[in-house]
């Protein structure tokens, strides 16, 4: 683990309690969360999730609800959440960790998938996109702070391996692969009220 002050000077906390790849992070309160991926011990699905606090002191809170690799974390209000995911099928499940580290289990994505895109806005945490047997998707599940789903208007383009971002009063989604396997220069973008637009494409798809 390499941590960074506002100085930008790096220093090296405890480590991660398994060493592993293809987890997620997402903050909340006084906490960064690190939760899922596979250890590199069998290669076997981590249910694992490790926190630091601000004095970069490691805590271990309760493990995911299911073990998989690939999730996405975004976080909204007092919670930190872990969607999706891939562990032995595609996941559709979704981990809630308050400021306490209490982990609850809200509803579920509307559709399992993995290789999706996580970001905020206002009081939403948005999940996008991703992939489930062969198939490419167009879907946002988005979270509000007291946990309850809702389901805004889908990506402009299905895609999956894309990323999520947030600036202002908007959450961006960009890039990807379609169901034709090319590479996007998509942008979509919601705002506060979950109202899709699409802006200027990126420089190079």
């Amino acid at each position: 683990v390499d941590a960074y002050n506002t100085d930008l000077v790096r220093s090296t906390p405890t480590p991660l309690s398994v060493g592993r790849y293809r987890l997620a992070g997402a903050s909340v309160g006084n906490y960064a969360l690190f939760a899922g991926g596979e250890d590199n011990i069998d290669y076997d699905y981590s249910s694992t999730v490790d926190a630091y606090d601000a004095s970069l002191v490691r805590f271990m809170p309760t493990a995911l609800s299911v073990a998989r690799a690939e999730p996405v974390g975004a976080s909204v209000g007092n919670y930190a959440l872990f969607a999706g995911g891939y562990g032995g099928g595609s996941k559709d499940t979704v981990d809630a960790y308050d400021t306490s580290l209490t982990r609850s289990t809200p509803t579920p994505l509307s559709a399992a998938r993995y290789w999706l895109a996580g970001a905020s806005v206002g009081n939403y945490a948005l999940f996008a996109g991703g992939y489930v047997n062969f198939d490419f998707r167009d879907t946002v599940d988005a979270y509000d702070t007291s946990l309850v789903r809702s389901t805004p208007t889908p990506l402009s383009v299905a895609r999956s391996d894309f990323t999520g971002a947030s600036v202002g009063n908007y959450a961006l989604f960009a890039g990807g692969e379609d169901v034709n396997f090319d590479y996007r220069d998509t942008v979509d973008v919601y705002n506060a009220s979950l109202v899709r637009s699409t802006p200027t494409p990126l420089s190079v798809a």
